[in-house]
């Protein structure tokens, strides 16, 4: 993001990062990390924190699935019900999908078991089991897994297979995956069949729509002392909306960029044209990022725009090579037959309709049926036939 250079920032000043003082307000309030004391439940996330509720305390099946776009406030959620330190309910919390099973299970087990010292995939199940079966009446362990999409096939079957330790009537393991739509899309394969059947409470959390995002706003900084009304011209908020998408996180940065952009100027409202400089801002900074990620790719293939006649002149080149490799190889091998015909002393040629022998007794192409004729002329009067009705037949390949 661009700041109006240091020397043209008002003389009394602070630090970018303390720009809320600016505004009369108590401490920043776009925070990019759940913060608790600013939660905002739409309907949507009202009913999405019962549903992980309802997962820790009660879900007989032992799988709950969360899933949402990204941005859209999934990790608040989780963090929020962790935060309430739900009676009888020992958890651990995973947001590093990237590792093995046997990872996962290490980190758990550190989180509900500290100074637990298995390592083995034997000692880790085992030693869970053991966790399980020395619970109270009444307790539960709950696995929670953020990002829990790009977990691999492989641990997500031992998932599946880690809630079999759990042979108790009453559910004693709950295991919560939160993730984006595509772990709905990986669970619907037929390999997955067995762990999406065991899923019972699933929910998806959607978008805000532009009256939540205005109160979304509004609930941020009035739980630092501001006001929507306040600090964002009417345009501008509307502005502000409408390039988020109702999405938190987006809601979080434009927010905090269109303030910037006021403190900058000194200006104790935000404006119109600094919510579009911000906005600006952060598509281009967008696009840019789209744009690096097509070209760092793997590269692509080739385009089979070659013509035939070219693939006909590789074709040429490569039996005339071939042709000379022959001609060179069979005037080393090839045995001289005293019965053949000669012409004024010259070669001797062979019937075109007899097949010539060399070496060890391979055949290989008919002789010239003429002295001046050679094996080579033969090949090489065959591959330009070849090419022309090639060429003229087909068309060129895009």
């Amino acid at each position: 993001m661009r700041l109006t250079p240091r020397a043209s920032l008002p003389a009394n000043s602070e630090e970018p990062k303390m720009y809320h003082r600016h505004f009369g307000l108590s401490g920043p309030p776009f925070q990019f990390t759940p913060a608790p004391d600013a939660l905002y439940l739409s309907a949507t996330h009202r009913e999405t924190l019962a549903l992980l509720e309802w997962g820790l305390l009660h879900e007989p099946t032992g799988f709950t699935m969360l899933v949402g776009e990204s941005g859209v406030g999934k990790t608040t959620l989780v963090a929020s019900i962790l935060a309430r330190r739900l009676r009888n309910v020992r958890t651990a919390l995973l947001t590093n999908p990237r590792l093995d099973f046997d990872q996962i299970m290490q980190v758990a087990m550190s989180q509900l078991a500290p100074g637990w010292s298995g390592q083995t995939r034997l000692e880790l199940t085992e030693g869970f089991a053991e966790l399980l079966d020395a619970l109270a009446p009444g307790e539960r362990v709950a696995i929670v897994i953020d990002e829990a999409h790009e977990l691999s096939d492989d641990a997500l079957e031992g998932l599946r297979l880690l809630s079999n330790a759990d042979t108790f009537e009453e559910r004693r393991l709950q295991i919560i995956l939160v993730g984006q739509p595509e772990l709905i899309t990986r669970l619907a394969r037929p390999a997955m069949r067995s762990l999406n059947q065991r899923i019972g409470a699933r929910a998806v959390l959607r978008s805000l729509g532009p009256d939540e995002a205005r109160e979304y706003i509004d609930c941020r900084l009035r739980a630092k002392g501001g006001t929507v009304g306040k600090i964002f011209a009417p345009a501008a908020l509307a502005c502000l909306i409408a390039h988020s998408g109702g999405i938190p996180r987006r809601l979080n940065v434009l927010s905090h960029n269109s303030m910037l952009q006021g403190y900058a100027a000194g200006s104790k409202k935000v404006s119109l044209a600094m919510v579009r400089n911000a906005v600006g801002e952060y598509e281009d900074l967008l696009k840019a990022k789209g744009a690096r990620g097509s070209t760092d790719g793997p590269p692509r293939a080739a385009k089979p725009g070659i013509s035939l006649t070219r693939v006909a002149l590789a074709a040429t080149a490569l039996l005339l090579a071939v042709a000379g490799a022959l001609l060179v190889w069979s005037q080393g091998w090839v045995a001289f037959n005293s019965s053949h015909a000669t012409s004024d002393g010259g070669m001797a040629v062979q019937p075109a309709a007899d097949p010539y022998w060399t070496g060890p007794g391979t055949p290989l192409l008919p002789v010239a049926s003429t002295v001046g004729d050679s094996p080579f002329d033969v090949t090489l009067r065959a591959a330009q036939a070849a090419a022309a009705a090639a060429t003229g037949k087909t068309a060129v390949v895009h």
